[in-house]
């Protein structure tokens, strides 16, 4: 086993943490913060990516200026969430007037001051799996050269 193989390997398991924990908070409706996350690995380096607004999971998104097609967004979530309107009209109204309230006051999650524990969890775990299997690779490599010389 190499250094790419124990960082590919954690960062798998980091990204089924983070996914498993979405899930378990009821975020997910359309399922595209979860199909975005991604793994991007080189060599020695590695990353896992999402969409910009992942940070958003875990705390919320405070008020203030939205996406100018934030009401399509919103109207494409209420649809993934399963709810239902008489006509467009009402479910116009309905993505609209989330809107306004996220402007004015942010999310829910934000409001309440509290956060999910999304990623901050996982990326302690993930640090502390990865540091001490890092450290035990290069102990064996050292040990190897050593003895094998």
């Amino acid at each position: 086993m190499d250094v790419q193989t124990i960082l590919s390997q954690e960062l798998t398991t980091l990204q089924a943490d983070i996914i498993t924990r979405h899930e378990a908070a009821g975020q997910v409706a359309s399922g595209k913060a979860k199909a975005s996350f991604e793994i991007k690995s080189t060599d020695q380096n590695g990353q896992l990516l999402g969409v910009g607004y992942s940070g958003t999971l875990e705390r919320g998104r405070k008020p203030g200026k939205t996406p100018t097609d934030f009401v399509d967004i919103l109207k494409k979530w209420i649809i993934a969430k399963g709810l239902t309107f008489k006509d467009e009209k009402d479910l116009t109204r309905w993505a609209n007037a989330i809107k306004w309230k996220i402007i004015k006051e942010g999310t829910k999650l934000y409001r309440s001051g509290q956060s999910e524990d999304i990623f901050t969890t996982p990326i302690d775990q993930f640090n502390q799996r990865i540091s001490v299997r890092i450290s035990a690779f290069y102990e064996q490599e050292i040990i190897n050269e050593i003895f094998n010389k």
